[in-house]
């Protein structure tokens, strides 16, 4: 118990001592260091056909891969003020955003097997070399790698090779080539470092089965690296954050409108695209930052859209694909995100809300800081095994001890308990003019 009485897993504050939030008086204009801007693959070009040639032969392949829809987004700048203001109400303790009035979150369908296995030992468990791997599926290796511990393949390098593509390239070259744009994405869109510029080869084993790529659970890898970023983040100390800052941008664009550049044409899929081609606005960016705080924590509870994706106009551009199942049966499973050796936890049970249910009290969230302490580069293994208890876990995601079930509710806002219960462990507030 903690010295207020509530038990120490319930004081969704406990991991103050490197949270940004409790040392805004050190730093109270910490702005994250900008990420890097995805460059296009094939731009379109009037004088030069063959860039949208090349990228037409290659999008059957990227579809049957599951990779098409983010093939589309592009050119998506960030808005670091408004990502850094974000990140001050991110908790590592429920993996959740603490507004004013509750808890939200970010979602996405999570159905597959988990993007796992060993980061580097692919001799011990896969008895290939990497790079003999590497030449096998992408056609060629980067100058300088073989036979090196450079276990990351630069994008500008990878957006080369496909831009030099031959046209006449026949069918076995154009599935290596459409690996390279899969390596590309998800080095530059899905799932980038915090300089965003190389891709690291841990991705290359699951592969070389095309048709097995749309097995695996991209969207909670994805997740995983989000939520580990934005958790690293918090730490006082650190001035970057890795993870896909598109999907965290179209979060805020679409829960928080009022912060949303104008947009005058019919919403497209994916939806992030709606926002494609906005400048972020990273001029003055203390003062924005600082902005942004103090229009969080006056933040109403009807200025937050809970469910924006169930509008028509939005919903319709949405494919059918993403609203059945498999995906719609896993938006409401309380279950862990796995990604090689990390750990994440998507905590539903603590933003029903978002799903149109009333929100109590929830349970203690499960501590997971031994995952968030990992520093030891040189730890591997085969982590299917090394993590096997969630491995099982996520196995039986199916099953009703993961699953909720979502009663429509009246309404939005907080009860009165609920919101007693919520002020007593965490903080509501955090400049002189918000809310007491």
């Amino acid at each position: 118990m903690s010295g207020s009485g509530i038990n120490v897993e319930e004081n969704l504050n406990r991991l103050d001592e490197f949270h940004i939030s409790a040392h805004l008086h050190v730093k109270p204009a910490r702005v994250l260091t900008p990420h890097g801007t995805l460059v296009d693959v094939f731009s379109v070009d009037e004088a030069d056909p063959s860039m949208e040639i090349r990228r037409q032969m290659l999008e059957p392949y990227l579809r049957r891969a599951g990779f098409y829809y983010a093939s589309l987004i592009k050119r998506f700048e960030y808005d670091n003020p408004m990502i850094s203001a974000l990140v001050e109400r991110w908790r590592p303790e429920t993996h959740k955003f603490h507004l004013p009035w509750g808890e939200c979150t970010m979602g996405l369908p999570i159905d597959g097997e988990p993007v796992s296995g060993t980061l580097r030992s692919w001799s011990k468990f896969h008895q290939r070399d990497i790079w003999q791997w590497c030449e096998e599926l992408l056609g060629e290796v980067p100058d300088g790698h073989v036979g090196t511990t450079k276990y990351n393949i630069k994008l500008k390098w990878l957006r080369s090779r496909l831009q030099q593509m031959p046209l006449d390239s026949p069918k076995e070259a154009l599935v290596r080539y459409a690996r390279c744009y899969i390596m590309y994405l998800l080095g530059g869109v899905l799932l980038p470092d915090k300089a965003n510029n190389t891709v690291h080869v841990r991705y290359l084993p699951l592969l070389p089965n095309y048709e097995a790529i749309s097995t695996y659970s991209w969207g909670s890898a994805v997740l995983c690296w989000l939520y580990r970023g934005m958790c690293l983040a918090t730490d006082y100390n650190i001035e970057g954050m890795s993870g896909c800052h598109t999907l965290l941008m179209s979060w805020i664009y679409f829960r928080l409108p009022f912060w949303a550049p104008d947009v005058t044409s019919p919403y497209t899929f994916p939806l992030a695209t709606t926002w494609a081609g906005k400048r972020g606005k990273n001029d003055y960016a203390e003062q924005r930052l600082q902005r942004h705080r103090l229009r969080l924590d006056n933040l109403k509870v009807d200025e937050f859209v809970w469910m924006p994706y169930r509008e028509a106009r939005i919903l319709s551009r949405v494919p059918g694909d993403f609203l059945g199942a498999p995906h719609g049966n896993f938006y409401t499973a309380v279950v862990p995100l796995i990604l090689f050796r990390w750990i994440e936890i998507v905590n539903i049970d603590r933003a029903m809300r978002q799903f149109g249910d009333k929100q109590g009290p929830p349970n203690p969230p499960l501590n997971i800081d031994t995952f968030h302490r990992q520093s030891d580069r040189n730890d591997d293994g085969w982590w299917p095994i090394r993590l096997q208890t969630w491995f099982e876990v996520w196995a039986n995601r199916r099953t009703v001890s993961y699953r909720l079930e979502i009663d429509r509710a009246d309404t939005l806002h907080p009860s009165h308990d609920y919101y007693r219960w919520y002020c007593s462990r965490t903080k509501v507030s955090f400049t002189p003019g918000g809310l007491p």
